[in-house]
């Protein structure tokens, strides 16, 4: 769990909800590196993405989608490789992929690199997966990292070129885009790609983004054309956000306290939950610390219930396994585990 600090000690007192994990268990241990983890419910299945690789980028990386229906046996579904075939080019496979339900579709993205692009390809069964289709915007190509169904359109906040500004932008097919409202300018940190956003049954949209450093938390009233907030959350790289139990909660890479020990590269942080308001947000939890955790699908799974998909090294950082792939100290080449838990909402 995590571990108040002394900011944290000085702040107001909390009064609202906390997080026990009930169970958490890697689904996929393999000798890979399997990162970039994401998880949605469609069609009465849980259906869970990751990125397959050698390493943290892209290189002979693929997609890899499972289902189940109890969140403990997954089966293998798809694999989705580099659309524009192998290039034979270091770091030119696939880097990640997200999920987006869009009513009876299921939809995800295929972010590849060298070239940097982005895909969509979807299943209407669950089954068969559409030929990948090159997703554009007029003016720059466009970073679509989560993208969400409203209103019979796809919205996605990203960043323009150079990191600067922060766009909302929508789609009415998830293939061409338009701008539609700056959420904000300039920033001294730059502006990553990686966003989330939720509509809130009020009709109120909230975004999380990642910049150098803190996540930083914006929101807007329709049309969504303003935009208030720009409140720093703590550090909360590749945020997933999601409602449960009219509670609002963003999971992503927390600064945590560091391993003890002859580490030649220390960890950054790890994967783990946030309380969010409109005001802020306040740390809940955090999953052990390793070399590379973070980049998780955060859900809800009924009332008083989360599940999160994250990814960690853990295992081989503190010698419990021996890795397969590389020597037990090189850093985001070794093996990553995808992990699943289960967590319970304890009102406050």
């Amino acid at each position: 769990m995590y571990e108040l600090t002394s900011a944290d000690r000085n702040a107001p007192p909390y009064d609202g909800p906390a997080l026990s994990v009930t169970d958490v268990r890697a689904v996929v241990r393999d000798g890979w590196y399997n990162a970039f983890a994401d998880l949605v419910v469609w069609r009465d299945y849980y259906w869970l993405s990751y990125r397959r690789g050698t390493k943290h980028h892209a290189d002979h990386g693929m997609v890899v989608v499972l289902r189940s229906s109890d969140l403990q046996r997954w089966q293998e579904v798809a694999v989705l490789d580099r659309p524009q075939g192998i290039s034979g080019v270091i770091d030119s496979g696939v880097q990640d992929g997200h999920f987006c339900v869009a009513g009876d579709r299921l939809c995800i993205t295929i972010n590849t690199r060298v070239p940097t692009e982005e895909y969509l390809s979807w299943t209407d069964d669950g089954i068969n997966w559409s030929e990948p289709l090159l997703q554009t915007m007029e003016g720059f190509e466009p970073f679509i990292w989560r993208m969400t169904y409203h209103d019979d359109r796809f919205w996605c906040a990203t960043s323009g070129p150079e990191s600067d500004p922060l766009y909302l932008i929508v789609s009415d097919d998830g293939i061409i885009w338009t701008e539609h409202a700056r959420i904000a300018g300039t920033n001294v940190h730059d502006w990553s790609g990686e966003t989330d956003l939720l509509f809130r049954p009020d009709g109120e949209l909230w975004c999380v983004v990642r910049s150098e450093w803190p996540g930083v938390f914006f929101r807007s009233r329709p049309p969504y054309t303003e935009w208030e907030g720009g409140h720093s959350i703590g550090l909360c790289d590749a945020p997933s956000i999601c409602e449960a139990d009219g509670e609002v909660f963003v999971a992503g890479r927390l600064r945590v306290p560091l391993f003890e020990g002859d580490l030649r590269l220390h960890p950054q942080g790890t994967t783990g939950v946030y309380h969010l308001r409109r005001g802020g947000a306040r740390p809940l939890l955090a999953f052990p610390v390793g070399g590379d955790s973070a980049y998780s699908g955060l859900i809800t799974t009924g009332p008083g219930k989360l599940a999160i998909a994250y990814f960690s090294d853990v295992a081989y950082w503190s010698g419990v396994l021996p890795p397969k792939s590389a020597d037990r100290y090189q850093y985001k080449v070794t093996d990553c585990d995808i992990y699943v838990a289960e967590i319970d909402i304890v009102n406050g």
